[in-house]
């Protein structure tokens, strides 16, 4: 595990977290796997910043989408709300994306509200098929959800920085941040000399 941290914009991460993939070999891989949460810029980044890689929605990012789409069609905390969750997140896992989305379209309410919410959740889940490919990722031998991520934001950041009564000024925390990922990655002496 290599932690990169740095409190820049998404367009100056991207390169930044290139640099660490071709660090790490990513010249001689084979293939490139790209994992993230829905937000587009995440996806723009990976387009951007490794092209051809494949690129996958993390599962429990797609199953919280689920959850607004039941909602929405079938009434928050409804039995038919929460059978339909359990039965599309099975589904998630058995690359039947598209029938998830043609059973939506089907039950669309016809109250503008709900309606508005069940196509914003189903337009994402459109966006996003090519990246919901679970079944197939899972037998690639690929990770399909970013729990090491957030463990890794917990870590580097989390426990360094918000203590309370902490207070950084930017400039502080980005030094303390390369030290910490630095220290964490493995690569501190090295770091140290340059």
């Amino acid at each position: 595990t290599s932690y990169l941290a740095a409190i820049v914009s998404a367009e100056d991460f991207g390169p930044l977290l290139r640099h660490e993939a071709i660090r790490r070999g990513m010249g001689s891989a084979k293939t490139v796997v790209f994992l993230g949460d829905g937000a587009v810029w995440v996806w723009k980044l990976a387009r951007l910043n490794f092209p051809g890689a494949v690129c996958i929605l993390d599962y429990y990012h797609a199953c919280e989408h689920l959850t607004l789409l039941a909602a929405a069609l079938y009434g928050e905390g409804t039995p038919l709300a929460k059978r339909r969750y359990r039965l599309w997140k099975k589904w998630l896992l058995k690359d039947k994306v598209p029938e998830i989305i043609q059973q939506a379209k089907a039950d669309l309410p016809t109250e503008a509200g709900p309606r508005k919410l069940a196509k914003l959740q189903v337009n994402y889940l459109e966006r996003n098929r090519s990246k919901m490919l679970y079944q197939t990722f899972r037998n690639a031998g690929y990770f399909i959800g970013s729990g090491v991520v957030e463990a890794g934001c917990k870590v580097v950041v989390g426990q360094r920085f918000k203590h309370s009564g902490m207070l950084w000024s930017r400039k502080g925390a980005d030094h303390l941040l390369a030290v910490r990922c630095a220290l964490l990655s493995g690569w501190f002496e090295q770091f140290w000399k340059a």
